[in-house]
């Protein structure tokens, strides 16, 4: 049976990837009907759900909230370095790596950040900027539930990140309370730290789908066209020499 869903989640994939690379990068949205559909149930679960328990966490003392955020960031490093090597950008990968290495055992599990205090910044990436990286194309617009605005590439790779991330295989024989509260704080962290902005969103909107749409496709092509190239290593290496050179 496991055999059979991973032949055909791989099939999955493969042709939404493969749709993906005939489309463009421009906003397509031939299932605005369904989309719309989902996007209103989406927006419900944000009101009655995700908002309100949002407020609650938002409530935390900052260094709380900041030591959760820090950990969820850390755990996606793994991806990150799995990534980055697939788009052959080895010395990002390296950074990952190293990275994750020492938010995970003197950052206390990452929920202190000390490799950005050695200046060894985050850089992030996933198998979306892969696949772009590969030549697929966005493809089409889509509303996934619970999720929310996704292309279809953008949908695909998630799936692929989802099955790398290694607390998967690090809570799966735990319960599904457990197995699912990395997402759920993932959820509620993004959703608290953008509350102002998706509150006047819906607020000032006149047609509230549209608005997120927009907003989706702009962030993803502004975050799409910053450079990957950035030298982040010799940052880290310039900071040792200035400490060494100052004793």
């Amino acid at each position: 049976m496991l055999k059979f869903l991973k032949i055909n989640l791989i099939f999955f994939l493969f042709i939404i990837v493969s749709y993906a690379s005939y489309g463009n990068s421009e906003i397509s949205d031939p299932y605005e009907k369904s989309n719309r559909t989902v996007h209103e149930f989406n927006d419900k679960v944000d009101v009655y759900f995700l908002r309100p328990v949002s407020v609650g966490y938002s409530l935390l003392p900052n260094p709380i909230e900041d030591g959760i955020s820090n950990i969820l960031q850390n755990t996606g490093e793994p991806i990150n370095f799995t990534n980055y090597i697939l788009q052959g950008e080895i010395k990002h990968a390296l950074s990952s790596l190293v990275r994750f290495v020492i938010n995970s055992t003197f950052g206390l599990f990452g929920a202190i950040d000390l490799a950005d205090k050695i200046n060894l910044k985050k850089n992030d990436t996933d198998f979306d900027k892969t696949l772009k990286k590969w030549g697929a194309k966005e493809g089409n617009y889509l509303v996934i539930p619970f999720i929310g605005p996704r292309s279809s590439r953008h949908f695909a790779s998630s799936i692929v990140d989802l099955a790398i991330n290694p607390l998967n295989y690090l809570l799966k024989d735990e319960d599904n309370i457990i197995r699912v509260t990395p997402t759920i704080l993932y959820a509620v962290s993004a959703r608290s730290g953008n509350m102002d902005t998706i509150d006047n969103l819906r607020e000032t909107s006149i047609d509230y789908y549209s608005s997120l749409k927009s907003i989706y496709y702009q962030n993803r092509f502004s975050n799409q066209s910053e450079s990957s190239e950035e030298i982040i290593f010799d940052d880290f290496f310039q900071s040792l020499e200035d400490e060494n050179s100052d004793e």
